[in-house]
């Protein structure tokens, strides 16, 4: 059954094939980019009936308002789901041991801080398809984020500012996921893989064809279990 889907990040990489793929299965998307205007590939998606671009920078809280309410106006009943794709990476910190204030604060601002204002922006649109209604929150977040793991995927801890906003922002998830259950909502946090995409580089071994596809999958058939869960996106459980 079709459902009403918000992205984040839509404009390259891991949100244009998001649009893509939704679009295919007869979903309505609103395709949300800081440029909109200026994404080739993502304006070749949008036909105004099912696909819609939405103007949105994460780190502005006007530009945030602004697009809830432009979504709100193609979409008086409300969403189904929230994908918070947007994120950057990285900095010039190399470690820990040399970690810049400026490249904490740059990738915080996004990475934690725009998902936190996207989500509250976009939450009542959710929460007007009432408590019979499953809401869903899909936040995407990275391996690179699993304390537990982080020895084993990064024992150099060559991204630390990304590293840690990730770690932070599945913190956020679970807080979110434990406070939003009472009203019929599944949020969690899913890891992509690593992806060719601009930010992943070109040796990165998965396709974003595939990471979204086992993503959607995995978001399709989530059920109130997998509330506050982290997975990958072959939908394998994480530890934090």
């Amino acid at each position: 059954m079709p459902s009403t889907y918000v992205v984040t990040g839509a404009s390259r990489g891991l949100g244009l094939e998001f649009i893509k793929q939704l679009a295919e299965k007869g979903n309505t998307v609103f395709a949300c980019a800081r440029n909109p205007g200026n994404a080739d590939k993502l304006k070749q998606l949008v036909d105004d009936k099912h696909v819609f671009a939405i103007k949105l920078d994460t780190t502005d809280p006007e530009s945030i308002k602004s697009a809830a309410e432009e979504v709100s106006k193609h979409a008086p009943q409300g969403i189904d789901v929230l994908i918070n794709n947007a994120g950057i990476g990285g900095g010039n910190s190399k470690s820990p041991e040399t970690l810049l204030e400026e490249d904490l604060t740059t990738i915080f601002q996004t990475n934690v801080v725009g998902v936190s204002n996207v989500t509250k922006a976009f939450l009542p649109l959710l929460q007007k398809r009432g408590q019979e209604h499953v809401k869903k929150i899909l936040n995407i977040s990275s391996i690179l984020g699993s304390i537990e793991l982080i020895n084993q995927v990064s024992p150099t801890g060559s991204q630390p500012a990304y590293n840690i906003s990730k770690a932070a922002l599945n913190m956020y998830v679970k807080m979110l996921s434990n406070n939003l259950a009472k009203e019929n909502f599944i949020v969690y946090s899913s890891h992509p893989g690593w992806v060719r995409t601009d930010l992943g580089g070109e040796s990165a071994p998965v396709e974003a064809e595939d990471s979204i596809k086992g993503q959607l999958a995995k978001l399709e058939s989530a059920t109130a279990k997998d509330n506050g869960g982290f997975f990958d996106f072959q939908g394998k459980a994480l530890p934090w």
